[in-house]
């Protein structure tokens, strides 16, 4: 394969903050390099360096041979190197067609022209797409498809992918595979940014682990393994955790009954018991969304009862739910960029005025605890959290609700964007959370998570509640077979896929 990239010696610096100390790293044509890192390791930087938004102190980059440092993001574009970034956004009015070749040479054509040019890239990708839907019609991974799409009429020759299948469940992502690897037979590479260490092992060529700001090693994909990946990451073994196979001992914390959600969510009825942790899984129109939301009071349920320790309660607004005591930390995607400072992300309210000195050090010792747990990565408390990484600020949303006083909590994919040593940080502190007998309601996407964390899975297929399984007595793939209404393949560490 003939080096497309080659990066030496790269160092930047964000905040007055030295986050890459010496980065080497090359790609070659017709190659998928998996990168990894723990949240903070400067996995965003780099990939903003290479994609124009951000610029490098010093070192050299050449791209086809030839001398590179681009001063924005539209000079990387014309040179052939496209990002998708972790939250993309797409305007949800636009036609597909017109996304695919938005800030393209070719935006400026007639829409007929567009449409015939969409389609011949949607038949040669070989996904299911009409180029005359809106952009907002579309669940997330049609939505990173069409990005896809939109590198290929760039004709981007190194496309970017930081974060893009995190909250995507894995048949989506086995589709998001195929077109990947598509791409690559055409010549194209590709630098693959995930925290799913079965994932990155089951596209990538090459994986390179980046750790405090430098490139640690580059490994052959095919000659490791998770266990020897995340040794590497995190510099110790990972704990095995207990699967959570019991039934949890509280009394009944919420009840809901035949609940349902306009035509989107129909007659669903399930509890949760005090120190339980339930897990939700469905795809992205299966309605598992709208029925959180409506427990949330973020939509209106239009049917059905809700009971919050055995007493009927109504759920208008969010403002209800609030006083019920019921939590909602929403997908990171959705959420709006978070500002202030980490510190004050962090800390507890006292609900009584000002705080004095002696309470003012307990807070900036719990902060610096929580901080130190979750290796959320700065050098000041202090600082905005801005400055952090999206996985880091996506920590410090999810402490700030696991320290709120809720009887019910519920987390949209918290582990979104987290690496893997925090995600065990995460586990313990919801474990502990449930010990106080705080109910907690988990939507994720990452089936194996749902089964290492929770006491119990319901399935949402159609708007319907299709199952609700005992940790016990269930695995992945049952999991999927009753999303889907299919049979799916699980083998060994590599990601699962649909049988064809």
């Amino acid at each position: 394969m003939d080096l497309l990239l080659h990066a030496d010696d790269i160092h930047a610096s964000y905040d007055h903050r030295r986050i890459l100390k010496g980065i080497g790293l090359s790609v070659k044509r017709g190659e998928i390099l998996g990168l990894i890192g723990t949240n903070g390791a400067g996995k965003t930087t780099l990939m903003g360096v290479l994609a124009g938004s951000h610029k490098h102190d010093a070192g050299l980059m050449t791209l086809a041979g030839e001398k590179y440092g681009p001063d924005s993001i539209e000079e990387a574009q014309a040179c052939g190197v496209g990002l998708i970034p972790q939250n993309f956004r797409i305007d949800p009015q636009l036609t597909i067609a017109s996304a695919i070749f938005r800030g393209t040479f070719q935006a400026g054509r007639p829409h007929h022209e567009l449409r015939e040019q969409a389609s011949k890239l949607i038949r040669e990708i070989g996904v299911s797409l009409d180029p005359d839907a809106k952009v907002g019609t579309l669940i997330r991974a049609e939505q990173a498809l069409v990005e896809v799409l939109r590198m290929v009429a760039e004709e981007a020759q190194l496309v970017i992918m930081d974060e893009v299948a995190a909250s995507l469940p894995d048949h989506d992502v086995a589709v998001l595979h195929q077109v990947l690897r598509m791409l690559v037979r055409q010549g194209r590479a590709i630098i693959y940014i995930t925290h799913r260490l079965d994932e990155v092992r089951s596209i990538a060529h090459r994986i390179a682990i980046l750790r405090e700001g430098r490139v640690h090693k580059i490994l052959e994909a095919s000659h490791t393994d998770v266990d020897e990946l995340a040794f590497l990451l995190l510099q110790q073994e990972l704990e095995e955790c207990a699967r959570p196979t019991d039934p949890a001992p509280g009394d009944e914390a919420l009840r809901v009954v035949n609940l349902s959600v306009e035509e989107r969510v129909r007659d669903v009825t399930f509890n949760v018991a005090k120190g339980e942790i339930f897990g939700l899984a469905g795809t992205h129109r299966s309605g598992v969304y709208e029925l959180i939301e409506a427990l949330a009071g973020v939509r209106p349920s239009t049917s059905g009862n809700i009971l919050m320790h055995g007493q009927p309660v109504q759920i208008r607004g969010v403002q209800d739910a609030s006083r019920l005591k019921i939590g909602y930390l929403p997908d990171a995607v959705d959420n709006g960029e978070a500002s202030g400072s980490i510190v004050n992300g962090l800390r507890r309210s006292t609900g009584a005025g000002r705080a004095n000195l002696q309470e003012e050090i307990a807070q900036l010792r719990g902060v610096a605890e929580v901080v130190r747990q979750m290796r959320i990565s700065t050098t000041n408390i202090h600082g905005d959290v801005t400055t952090l990484s999206g996985g880091d600020r996506q920590k410090v949303q999810l402490a700030k609700w696991m320290g709120a006083d809720c009887d019910v909590l519920i987390l949209s994919h918290p582990s979104r964007g987290i690496d893997i040593g925090a995600k065990e940080s995460v586990y313990k502190m919801l474990s502990g959370l449930s010990r106080t007998g705080v109910a907690i309601i988990l939507l994720s996407s990452d089936l194996s998570e749902l089964i290492s964390w929770c006491h119990r899975v319901g399935v949402m297929r159609d708007g319907e509640l299709v199952t609700i399984e005992a940790n016990a007595n269930t695995n992945e793939d049952v999991l999927v077979h009753h999303m889907l209404g299919a049979k799916f393949e699980s083998g060994g560490g590599d990601a699962r896929r649909l049988r064809s």
